[in-house]
């Protein structure tokens, strides 16, 4: 029974909340940090004559006797480690690479976004997290990183109660959740352990007439400690990510706009 996070191009096409100027949600700031472990040439080759300076794996140094004729030859090999880091700064730098952005990477944030639903069937089924830049007075750009949960493990407690007295119907749920993910960004492929929990809340969003009702399944805090995987098929990669605990915000004064 554990929150369900949905893209919004599926959500938007649920009715109820198109007619208002409001839309509950839930927005969680996103912290990504991978590293790549690649080899490198590590032999320092200055040109004689431009010293223009590259680096090589290998290197044939030889002596010679005053004739000119060679005595021996020596293969010296080298490699290092370099590491390729990447992250919010770089996600949202490639944004603005491809002119999603608005010329500057100032001001946006990456968050992961939800929209607030009353469905309380307890349906696990999850299509994956909807990632978003968003910055105020701009439209929200959807940021392509995918994950698959491959296996999972929850403890969870719930309670309805219908009060026929009353005609009232309550419902209340929490838990805590793990769960093997794999990640796939750029160049990346990693594989990490989240930890997290949940719990179902409800209230209203805006003021008046316009205020909104909401019940819905609300993440707290969830985080990978520790990811592995590969770089550009070839290279390690480690990193982390984490979620702050999703807070209950209006998706439209985001940016976000459904018909």
């Amino acid at each position: 029974m554990k929150s369900i996070t949905l893209p919004l191009a599926i959500l938007a096409l649920a009715g109820s909340s198109a007619a208002y100027a409001v839309t509950p949600g839930s927005s969680a700031t996103l912290t990504l940090a991978l590293t790549a472990s690649i080899e490198s040439p590590g032999i320092k080759i200055t040109d004689p004559d431009t010293k223009e300076v590259t680096y090589e794996f290998e290197k044939t140094t030889a002596k010679e006797n005053a004739d000119g004729e060679i005595l021996s030859e020596t293969l010296d090999y080298k490699s290092i480690i370099t590491t390729v880091r990447y992250g919010n700064a770089q996600i949202l730098a490639d944004l603005n690479d491809q002119d999603l952005l608005d010329g500057t990477v100032s001001g946006w944030s990456i968050v992961n976004i939800a929209i607030a639903s009353d469905d309380e069937s307890g349906d696990d089924s999850d299509t994956g997290p909807s990632i978003y830049a968003v910055k105020k007075g701009q439209s929200p750009v959807a940021v392509e990183l995918s994950t698959v949960e491959v296996a999972s493990a929850e403890a969870a407690t719930s309670k309805y109660t219908n009060n026929y007295v009353t005609e009232k119907e309550t419902y209340a749920a929490s838990g805590s959740s793990k769960a093997t993910i794999t990640l796939s960004i750029a160049d990346f492929t990693v594989q990490g352990l989240m930890t997290g929990s949940y719990k179902y809340v409800s209230g209203s969003l805006g003021r008046g007439e316009n205020a909104v009702s909401f019940e819905t399944f609300l993440d707290g805090a969830h985080k990978v400690a520790a990811f592995s995987g590969i770089y550009s098929e070839t290279y390690v990669a480690e990193g982390t990510l984490s979620l702050a605990a999703a807070k209950i915000v209006d998706l439209e004064a985001l940016g976000f706009v459904f018909e």
